[in-house]
C-alpha cells in the first residue's frame, strides 16, 4: 500500500553526524540591575557558505556525478556523500538546498523507482517552491535533530528524535529503502516546535538529461 503525507514538516543508526567545530556562543552579561541575552552574529567558513544553498541547482553532466555537499548547520563541517543514480541511464543529477521549515509539498513512496520517496506535490508560494522544488524530484537524503544514545564506545551510535534528555544535534539521514514513517519523522524533526533549527538541508534526484542510450 502506497504511503503519501504532507511534509509539513524516531530517527535510528541510519543518521550521520558532522563534526564538531569550535564557533561563538551567545553570550549572557548580567548586571545587578538587568539581565540581557547578546546573541554574536554566526560566521560561516567558505565551505559552509558554499553548502548552504537555498535554491536547487542542478548540474547537467554527460555522466552522473553523484557527489553532494550537505550543510550541517554552523557547528559543523559540511558532510559530503557520493550516491548512486536512481535511473542507469545518465540522465539524473543530484543536489542539496536548505528549505526552511514548514515545507509546502507532499511526498509519497516513489511508483517508479522502489524504494524511493518523490515529491508529488508543491504548494504555491510554499517554502519547496521558492527553493526550486519540483513534483517529480526524488528525496535521497535530508537533514534531522538527533540525540546521541551511544551506550559503549565499541558499539555504532543510535539515534533518537523522541527522547527529550540530552543534547540533540543536526544529522544525516538518507533515505533510499527507508521506512516512509521513518523519513517523515526525520522531516518534522526540524520544525522550531520540534526543537529543530526550523530549516533542513533536502538532497534532491532529478532528471536533467534525455536518457543515454546503452
Amino acid at each position: 500500500m502506497k504511503l503519501v503525507a504532507v511534509a509539513l514538516i524516531g530517527v535510528s543508526s541510519a543518521l550521520i553526524l558532522g563534526q564538531n567545530q569550535n564557533f561563538r556562543r551567545v553570550l549572557q552579561r548580567r548586571s545587578s540591575q538587568t539581565e540581557e541575552e547578546v546573541v554574536e552574529p554566526v560566521v560561516l567558513t567558505e565551505a559552509q557558505e558554499s553548502a548552504r544553498r537555498t535554491k536547487l541547482e542542478f548540474t547537467p553532466t554527460k555522466y552522473f556525478f553523484g557527489r553532494v555537499s550537505i550543510y550541517l548547520g554552523p557547528e559543523f563541517k559540511p558532510l559530503s556523500e557520493v550516491l548512486d543514480p536512481s535511473y542507469k541511464d545518465d540522465s539524473t543529477a543530484v543536489a542539496a538546498v536548505v528549505v526552511e521549515s514548514p515545507f509546502g509539498m507532499i511526498i509519497e513512496e516513489s511508483a517508479t523507482v522502489p524504494g524511493k520517496i518523490e515529491v508529488i506535490e508543491v504548494s504555491s508560494d510554499s517554502n519547496a517552491e521558492k527553493a526550486g522544488i519540483l513534483p517529480g524530484d526524488i528525496l535521497r537524503g535530508c537533514t534531522a535533530m538527533a540525540l546521541n544514545i551511544q551506550k559503549a564506545s565499541e558499539e555504532d551510535a543510535g539515534f533518537s528524535v523522541g527522547l527529550s534528555e540530552g543534547k540533540k544535534s543536526r544529522a544525516y539521514l538518507p533515505t533510499d529503502r527507508r521506512n516512509f514513517d521513518q523519513v517523515m519523522a526525520a522531516l518534522q524533526s526540524n520544525a522550531v516546535a520540534n526543537g529543530g533549527p526550523g530549516e533542513a538541508t533536502l538532497v534532491f534526484e532529478r532528471r536533467v538529461n534525455p536518457p543515454q542510450s546503452s
